[in-house]
């Protein structure tokens, strides 16, 4: 796999209608891949402390070429992209690792079972289909979307459940929330083309390598491409 760092250029008109709208942005992104069987391609826009310009990172298993990208003219980047980074992932079993997420939490409503829709019942909207997407809009929610991810994806964030005096249950786990709101991706389509954007940032545990690979290969969550998914680790300092 490989990964670029863009910085882009905030003065630039199309860098900045890129960054209002992830559905512009991922088409940009795309147009340093061959129009053929680009690939797997996930996105972030991350925010550079050091810096007024933003950075999109982009992972992608196939080498993009930067200099395709026309769009905006020859200052959409405050700079030239450095060449993307070829990496491995040698993770092992119980290793801690920093995050960063920005994902799209949701849960299917008015889901029906296989054996239903083959019979062709009807769900409480009426339709046929496989249910719907709902963003999960409470922190506790989030949090055990994550859990559940991690689950299915290799690792686990450490940390426990614990009971408030309101007998409610209150996640106290190695995890920061940014809640970013709604983002509108500027496709129709996609719950009204929007989505409910979260950052997630803190610790994991390495409980099996070999999935946690292909769960960053993969991303995580829905919308991935409209800048949600990618997951970045890094090493655990002390």
């Amino acid at each position: 796999m490989f990964l670029s760092k863009l910085v882009l250029n905030s003065r630039n008109r199309q860098a900045r209608r890129d960054l209002a709208s992830p559905y512009e942005l991922h088409r940009t992104v795309w147009s340093a891949f061959p129009d053929t069987e680009p690939g797997r391609i996930i996105f972030r826009v991350d925010a550079d402390r050091t810096s007024a310009h933003p950075v999109v990172l982009v992972q992608s298993d196939l080498r993009p070429q930067w200099g395709r990208v026309k769009q905006g003219g020859s200052d959409y980047f405050v700079a030239p992209p450095e060449p993307p980074k070829e990496f491995e992932l040698p993770f092992t079993r119980g290793q801690r690792l920093r995050f960063r997420l920005r994902a799209n939490p949701t849960k299917k409503v008015g889901s029906l079972s296989k054996v239903d829709r083959l019979a062709g019942a009807q769900a409480r909207d009426g339709h046929t289909k496989n249910g719907r997407r709902v963003a999960l809009l409470r922190e506790e929610e989030q949090v055990a979307w994550l859990l559940h991810k991690g689950e299915e994806g290799g690792f686990r964030i450490p940390g426990e459940w614990m009971t408030g005096r309101d007998g409610r249950k209150m996640p106290n786990f190695r995890v920061v929330l940014v809640p970013e709101g709604w983002v509108q991706c500027g496709k129709e389509g996609h719950t009204d083309g929007r989505f409910f954007a979260v950052r997630f940032e803190g610790i994991l545990e390495v409980t099996d390598p070999a999935q946690l690979q292909k769960t960053v290969a993969d991303g995580i969550g829905p919308a991935k491409g409209f800048g949600f998914g990618l997951l970045s680790l890094a090493r655990a300092e002390g």
